[in-house]
Formats: structure tokens, sequence, C-alpha cells
């Protein structure tokens, strides 16, 4: 991580928030942990914006699973860790297992990626009555049918609320968190009427400039825009009417697992304040914030976003339990000590 000089985020200008210990900066080998980090554009993981998709036998697999509630429908790219952890990929509003293009081949190497199509979306089979929680028992279903061993969990946008509301029903389920320009709710998007939330989606015009950020790929941008044009808009506004309803805010302190949380600092639909509300709720929680990044932050930025992804799911893998009890122990006597 490094240090990003003279940007304010909340009021205060970084090196204010690090000298209140809320930031982790990194200079050479140093290093002292904090519990929010800016991302720097150098941490490149390999196989992600260029070679991601070069090489045929590296392609994800599309596979389906007779779940409870409907056939969903996944992708998985081959993997060296076909029996190591996994990592379950939800996507967002609007979306598939698609827009985890970058992910599927970029972490590859540090766990086993599986994408899922939500009910409704690309290939699964839609559901009579969509909600966070209905996603949830989809999903959770469906992942009972393939593995037996808990697993990570990372979500984008709507995922990242489908991620929080499963570790919350099956706690005994979910090994960690990952929470991508997400929140634990949506009060921007509540307070919005439908009527405009559905053309703000789908325009052209407008897409770029509310979901992306600065420096965007042509080939992030089409895959973004690919996938929610070829959603049916009676799903995205089903997507829209979840969101909306979702509110975890009272059920952040029970989960116990360690959660990683990302955002784009020109998010305008989550926002960083929505990353602070996860990290202060949260028992066992640190933030990396992205420059210049908006909403789309795995198809934006995926050097970024695998490399914090990568390292959080090696740190889990060895860290031995007790000491990371130890740490989530320490963290709320630190929070409660600053009230």
């Amino acid at each position: 991580m490094v240090a990003v000089r003279n940007r304010n985020w909340q009021g205060l200008s970084v090196e204010a928030a690090a000298s209140c210990g809320r930031y982790e900066t990194c200079s050479g080998s140093a290093a002292v942990d904090r519990s929010v980090a800016f991302a720097s554009r150098s941490q490149a993981a390999p196989a992600d914006r260029e070679s991601a998709g070069t090489d045929p036998a590296l392609r994800p697999a599309s596979h389906f699973v007779e779940a409870a509630a409907a056939r969903l429908h996944y992708l998985e790219a081959p993997s060296p860790h076909a029996r190591g952890p996994v990592l379950l990929l939800i996507h967002g509003t609007g979306s598939n297992a698609a827009s985890w293009h970058f992910q599927l081949q970029g972490l590859r190497e540090a766990a086993r990626p599986v994408a899922v199509d939500l009910p409704g979306h690309g290939l699964s089979k839609s559901i009579a009555s969509p909600s966070v929680p209905a996603y949830a028992t989809a999903v959770a279903d469906t992942m009972g049918r393939l593995v037996r061993d808990r697993f990570f969990v990372a979500g984008h946008s709507l995922g990242g609320a489908v991620a929080l509301e499963l570790a919350l029903r099956y706690p005994k389920r979910v090994r960690g968190l990952i929470l991508i320009a997400t929140g634990a709710h949506f009060p921007a998007l509540a307070a919005t009427p439908n009527l405009f939330l559905l053309p703000m989606a789908v325009a052209p015009g407008k897409f770029r400039d509310l979901f992306l950020g600065e420096d965007v790929s042509p080939q992030a941008l089409a895959l973004a825009r690919a996938a929610v044009a070829g959603c049916p808009p009676e799903i995205i506004r089903a997507d829209i009417g979840a969101a909306k309803a979702f509110d975890a805010r009272a059920g952040l302190a029970r989960l116990t697992c360690p959660a990683l949380i990302l955002c784009g600092t020109e998010d305008h639909i989550t926002p960083p304040r929505y990353a602070t509300w996860l990290r202060e709720g949260l028992p066992d929680a640190r933030v990396v914030l992205v420059p210049g990044a908006g909403h789309m932050l795995p198809l934006e930025r995926p050097e970024q976003v695998n490399a914090a992804v990568a390292r959080f799911l090696r740190r889990q893998r060895l860290m031995p339990r007790t000491v990371r009890r130890a740490g989530r122990a320490a963290a709320a006597l630190v929070r409660r000590l600053a009230r």
C-alpha cells in the first residue's frame, strides 16, 4: 500500500487520517496495519487486464446446478486449487457472472473462483419473488451442492448485500467476506424514485459517468455495458427493489468472520462513506480505497482488486484461528475506547 498525498476523504487529508490510525501505509519493507488503506496501481496481479482470456485452456467453463429455488448457472476457471478454498463471486444489479471476467483468471492462483449468475440473470432461471434473502437462499443451496467446506464470498454492489445476507443466514459456511462497492444499506438508492433509476442504469450516455471512474479500459467498459444491456428490464427493476429493501445494519455485529471492504473514491453509487459504515459495524474488517475508481471496481481496476483480494485470502489461510480471534477482540476494544 502507498499513501496518497493531498486527497481529501470525508473531510480529512490522507496524512491527517493516517495520524488518526485509519490508514495502512507502506514504505519499502516497513508497514503499519491500519483499518483503511489506499491501493496502489503498482500492485498488479498477473493474468489480469491484458492477459485474461488469452489462453483458451484457462477460459472459464460453464456449469449448471439444479438448486431448490431454480436452475442456476455458474462459471469456473481451471485452478491449481481444485481442492482448495473456494471463492464465490456474486455480481451486482442487472449483471451476470461474466462481470467477474478478470477475477476468474486473475485469482485462480489464490483460490478456486466460482462466479454465479443470480436467479433471472445470465443463464440462470428466474424465481417468483426476487429479493436479497431469496437470492442468498438460492446461492447457499447451490454452494451446498458444490462444496462441503467453508468458503470465501466476494460480492459486488447488490452482490455484496447478498454476500452479507448469506453470512448472516449461514455463518458456519462463510469463511470470510470480500465486500466490493457495496453497503449494509443503500439510503441514496432508497430515496430515488424508480422512474429515474432504470433509465440511468441503461442509458448509454449516462452509464459511464454514473458507474465508472477515471481511466477505464475499452474492454472493461464493453463488458460492463454488455452485462447490463443483456439483462431484462424487469430483472433490473427487481434488483433495484431488492437493494432498496435491504438493511443489514442491525446484524453486522454478529458477523465475526474477517472482512475486506473495497471501494473506489469516485464511486457515485456506493461512495466511501458506505465502506466506512461497514467497517464501523463489522467486528473484523478493513477498508481498501482505490483512487479514481468508480462503482464497477472489479472491471475498472482488476489489478488492484485482485492484489488486495489475494493478499486477504493469503492472510486468512496462513493466520491461525486463535490469532484472528485475538485480533477481533483487540479491534473491538479499540472501538469501544474511541467512543
